[in-house]
């Protein structure tokens, strides 16, 4: 079997038994996985992490909903949180009416009702200095001052897009004018001029119809088609920007699966995910979970994706269903499964308290004065939870559920002893045995540490073949989750 540098490490490992032997968990790979391949067969509560013997698992957080949160009064239909000049952070959801504001409270005002976005459609958001951009076929494209609102205004002589983003100061308004194909920029420095200036326009008459767009920094953003991707580059020539083809067989299947950080931008095709960070777009599901996302989502349902990046640690997560969120860390290069009941997940930010927003004593208040309490948090890794309440990904460590690949068992001894390579004192080891590759494994009871034995589990089971589960119960505590070591048989 072909496996890759830090897989056939494990797998080696295992196979030189005889003394005790560490056996890593393996990169989470279900296309490539099953019986000797090093991979493991279940990574759910954890993300991939560089450990001492090359890749482990590092812990994610629970979901916490905000106390005294309010629903959100309709289904989610987009999101922006944006950092307001001079001030703190802002967060903004569409519903299938409404546009809402969040207060630092966590309730909801409207700033926009009356909205009709089209079935399957997100209100596409973005900000421009102290505006809230947002658009749709339907409304149309607005723009609300976040500093002195007066109201979410539609923009005279603007198009009527599906998506919209920005890059060097300017505005494109994606799939406008009834057109699919037909993208338009604002003049430099202008959120509400498209008829003069550096104002521009083109039809793009091949890649099908327009999807998405994001700014990569530097001048530098892409936009996705149906069957192409492009790059529009500022500063590159005579024109105000210059439109080349970077791929012309792949595109995205939607604006929401579409995410960006960095000169980094992950997206899905019918294929799977992607990643583009210079150079050509990789693949980063081939011979890892292009095929699992198939067999499990259906690629009729990959349009129905939601992405947000986690920047802090460094991982960008799709939401799969109500209760899956599927995890790719990029520097890692791996991907593993959380498990919370969402609504929504997004890159969210806590907003901004003035003096004016404090009631009672401000002695009960635990926020940290000059923190969150004055300009609100930096975005991190959230969502909307199952009763549509702001929910963020900060509390203590989710359960956790590993399981190695079968392996064969290097003895026909009874297996007496294993112990977790891993800094977690709680939860349980369980041994699985199996006489052929054709039969499921049959797991024993998990078994606790022992501390007078130095944190081995005691384990009880033979079979021509063997596998190990981890699990443990949500907040307890750890940081790493190597593998399996010092595996003994009885008189080892």
């Amino acid at each position: 079997h072909s496996v890759d540098g830090r897989a056939a490490g494990s797998c080696q490992r295992a196979h030189s038994w005889g003394n005790p032997v560490m056996l890593g968990w393996g990169a989470w790979r279900p296309d490539v996985g099953g019986p000797l391949s090093g991979f493991a067969k279940t990574a759910e509560g954890v993300v991939p992490k560089k450990v001492a013997s090359g890749l482990g698992y590092g812990p994610f957080p629970r979901l916490v909903t905000a106390a005294g949160a309010e629903a959100l009064p309709g289904t989610p239909r987009g999101n922006l949180s944006l950092q307001v000049p001079g001030s703190g952070w802002k967060q903004y959801f569409a519903t299938d009416t409404t546009i809402e504001e969040m207060a630092s409270d966590y309730s909801w005002t409207s700033i926009d009702t009356g909205r009709t976005p089209p079935a399957g459609d997100d209100v596409s958001f973005c900000q421009f200095g102290s505006f809230l951009l947002n658009t749709d076929t339907v409304d149309g494209y607005c723009a609300y001052d976040i500093v002195t609102p007066s109201g979410n205004n539609a923009v005279s002589g603007a198009p009527a897009g599906r998506s919209l983003f920005t890059c060097s100061n300017v505005v494109f308004v994606l799939d406008c004018d009834g057109n699919n194909r037909r993208m338009r920029s604002t003049d430099i420095g202008r959120y509400d001029v498209f008829d003069k200036g550096a104002a521009d326009g083109k039809v793009f008459e091949t890649g099908g119809a327009l999807i998405a767009g994001r700014d990569l920094s530097n001048g530098v953003a892409l936009i996705w088609q149906e069957q192409s991707i492009r790059v529009v580059q500022f500063g590159s020539g005579p024109s105000t920007y210059a439109l080349t083809q970077l791929t012309g067989n792949r595109g995205a299947v939607s604006d929401r699966t579409v995410v960006a950080m960095d000169q980094r931008a992950f997206w899905w095709d019918t294929t799977g995910p992607w990643m583009f960070a210079g150079g050509a777009p990789v693949p980063i599901g081939e011979n890892k979970i292009n095929v699992w996302a198939g067999d499990n989502i259906g690629a009729s349902n990959y349009a129905n994706l939601q992405g947000t990046i986690d920047p802090s640690r460094n991982i960008v997560g799709w939401r799969l269903d109500a209760t899956r969120i599927l995890i790719y860390n990029w520097v890692e290069e791996e991907f593993s499964i959380v498990k919370a009941t969402t609504t929504a997940i997004a890159k969210l930010a806590t907003s901004a308290i003035t003096i004016g927003d404090l009631t009672g004593m401000i002695g009960s208040y635990t926020v940290p004065f000059g923190n969150r309490l004055w300009q609100g948090s930096a975005p991190l890794l959230g969502g909307l939870d199952a009763d549509m309440k702001f929910a963020t990904f900060s509390g203590a460590n989710m359960g956790v559920t590993l399981e190695t690949c079968v392996m064969n068992s290097p003895t026909q001894d009874l297996i007496t002893l294993a112990t977790p390579a891993d800094d977690c004192a709680d939860g349980t080891l369980a041994l699985g045995t199996s006489d052929t590759f054709g039969e499921d494994v049959t797991y024993a009871a998990g078994e606790v540490r022992q501390p007078a034995r130095g944190g081995a589990t005691n384990q009880r089971g033979r079979g021509s073949n063997i596998s190990f589960k981890r699990q443990i119960d949500p907040e307890a505590q750890w940081t790493y989750l190597e593998g399996v070591d010092h595996i003994n048989g009885e008189g080892k």
